[in-house]
């Protein structure tokens, strides 16, 4: 966790293998079961356009797979943080969102963008499979992209407002996708 929180500090992200093949595999076959919502929207207006084109899934019945995964991710941050000798976080680490993306071959993914001012403490995007690129960049237009890695297995941490008392937001963008790809976002929503 040392290591995470000093690249989430020091880049603003971190990409970390994390799932076994044989659940992962499991996760891939549950999404591919779900029906997505279409999200292909422009967002903002003049300089603050986003666009997007994906599709998402979020009404997770209790006994899916990826519901499961949250609380066990869930704890084990809860033990890697206690670990810590000082808590990253402004109020605890509690995932209370959760969202599941499908992004198809060919389609333009989401422009670089920052997530809501509700996403506190951190964001984690688990790269259930296909293939696409995760960037964080410094603007809008995508200026100075820092590739990070998205192999399927992988769990992307991003900093939210509110790590180590910053109120950051980090631009970022998904694009190129060269095969259907599923990611499983978790975020903490605050008041507001």
């Amino acid at each position: 966790m040392h290591q995470v929180v000093h690249e989430l500090a020091t880049i603003g992200a971190i990409s970390v293998p994390l799932l076994q093949e044989g659940m992962r595999f499991k996760l891939q076959r549950e999404a591919e079961r779900f029906s997505y919502a279409p999200e292909i929207k422009v967002v903002g207006e003049s300089d603050r356009i986003v666009r997007t084109e994906y599709s998402s899934f979020e009404t997770f019945p209790d006994t899916a797979l990826h519901a499961r995964l949250a609380s066990a991710f869930q704890a084990l941050m809860d033990a890697s943080l206690a670990e810590l000798a000082d808590y990253p976080f402004s109020i605890p680490l509690q995932f209370n969102s959760r969202v599941l993306q499908r992004y198809e071959l060919g389609q333009l993914g989401i422009t670089p963008h920052r997530d809501s001012l509700r996403a506190i403490n951190l964001v984690c995007i688990f790269n259930i499979s296909g293939h696409a690129e995760f960037c964080l960049c410094r603007d809008r237009n995508g200026t100075d992209p820092i590739q990070i890695d998205t192999t399927p297995g992988t769990v992307i941490f991003m900093k939210a407002p509110g790590f180590l008392g910053s109120q950051e937001r980090p631009f970022h963008y998904v694009t190129h996708i060269r095969s259907t790809r599923y990611s499983f976002g978790l975020r903490q929503k605050g008041e507001g």
